[in-house]
């Protein structure tokens, strides 16, 4: 499963993902990167987008929590999305209900089918 991490708060968000690989259990079970969505214009950073590769589904439970662990260390509680093909959630905090929210829309969006490409014969018609 492929997840993208986004914030508006760029320090923030590489602040997480420092907070992430410095997490055994979340490293051990994914893998992590910076990227580039392109689209944000004044971005403080061209590194905009944590990408996450889980391994398996316990994984999804490793990172929410390692994101929980992070966001109440934080002084300053930047709202962080989330995403999953077209499955997007934004946390606000880091309560039990956040964290089980999060928890359940990522694991419905594991759930779901990929959508399968229609072959080129059936374009032309």
């Amino acid at each position: 499963m492929n997840i993208r991490v986004t914030s508006p708060d760029d320090i923030s968000l590489h602040s997480l993902y420092e907070w992430l690989i410095m997490d055994d259990d979340v490293v051990r079970a994914t893998e992590l990167s910076m990227g580039s969505t392109g689209t944000r214009s004044g971005a403080q950073s061209p590194l905009d987008v944590i990408n996450i590769v889980l391994s398996n589904a316990t994984a999804i439970a490793s990172l929410v929590v390692a994101y929980s662990s992070w966001r109440q260390a934080r002084p300053a509680r930047p709202a962080v999305t989330f995403r999953v093909g077209e499955v997007e959630v934004t946390a606000h905090d880091a309560s039990e209900e956040t964290v089980r929210r999060v928890i359940a829309a990522l694991s419905a969006a594991e759930q779901t089918p990929a959508v399968e490409a229609v072959p080129e014969e059936e374009h032309e018609a």
